[in-house]
């Protein structure tokens, strides 16, 4: 049985962790938000968490949800969103990454 397809396009982008650290914060989130298309803004990491990047890593920090008429505009809000979403992380020791992010 087939499902129905949806009118819109929709988009998920996976907030990728830039570099490893401990979370202590993040800003932009409203602008994020008030980009057009843009549905939802979740932030899955925890503060103060130690969080490493990829390919050590294995989460990410959230994800931007869009929906608009066509898939390109809908990547051009996911992209756009990003670029105003910001995370503070800082530097912490390797080995005290691994352990508290497992």
């Amino acid at each position: 049985m087939e499902s129905p397809r949806e009118p819109v396009a929709s988009g998920v982008m996976m907030i990728p962790v830039p570099k490893s650290g401990i979370l202590e914060g993040v800003a932009g989130e409203d602008a994020a938000r008030s980009i057009p298309g843009i549905t939802e803004l979740s932030i899955t990491a925890r503060l103060h968490d130690a969080i490493a990047a990829w390919p050590e890593g294995s989460s990410y920090l959230g994800f931007l949800f869009a929906r608009g008429s066509a898939p390109v505009k809908v990547e051009q809000a996911l992209r756009e969103a990003h670029r105003n979403y910001r995370s503070r992380l800082r530097p912490a020791c390797q080995s005290n990454i691994l352990q508290r992010a497992e």
